[in-house]
């Protein structure tokens, strides 16, 4: 039977609002448990798992699992007695990790390593190419490739790829 008295509760704002939601993604569902503990108000309190369930039309078991992740997550302490539990809610929130700093996102880059394979015709280990993208711009990377095309393949001594490091590194790396 739902009980018609209407509930106030108070509540540390930065329970509901965080720009990731940290909260109700780290609570999940035992936020309606933390709630109904919040009405039955804050401090030490006394209930039983199974009473409580009722009360909210959940399994016992869930209401112990919710209980332990609230206790695991920080959000209040519980200890087991008899059958009961002892459950202590300060009414704050527990700390939150610091936001990182939103890193723009990296312009997307024209060559990939394996753009750069194909282009020279080779099937070589894509790390070298890899590094070589990480330390040059796309415009020295498109005269090396350019300049690594445009040699005969009769003038190069090991491979086009070692050419078109070699050019990278040393020819248009000073630019």
């Amino acid at each position: 039977m739902p009980n018609p008295d209407p509930i106030t509760l108070t509540l540390d704002r930065r329970l509901l609002e965080h720009p990731r939601a940290y909260h109700l993604r780290r609570m999940r569902g035992a936020i309606w448990l933390y709630l109904d503990l919040l009405a039955r108000g804050a401090g030490t309190i006394e209930i039983e798992p199974a009473a409580v369930g009722g009360a909210m039309g959940l399994p016992e078991g869930t209401v112990r699992s919710w209980l332990g992740h609230l206790r695991k997550a920080g959000y209040l302490e519980a200890q087991r007695l008899n059958g009961k539990v002892r459950v202590t809610i300060e009414n704050r929130a527990p700390a939150v990790p610091p936001i990182a700093a939103v890193e723009p996102p990296k312009p997307e880059r024209f060559f990939t390593a394996t753009k750069i394979m194909r282009a020279l015709g080779e099937r070589v280990d894509p790390g070298a190419i890899d590094v070589a993208l990480e330390r040059h711009d796309d415009d020295a990377i498109r005269r090396a490739l350019a300049g690594a095309m445009a040699t005969p393949a009769e003038k190069i001594r090991r491979s086009r790829t070692a050419l078109f490091l070699f050019l990278l590194k040393k020819a248009y790396a000073q630019e």
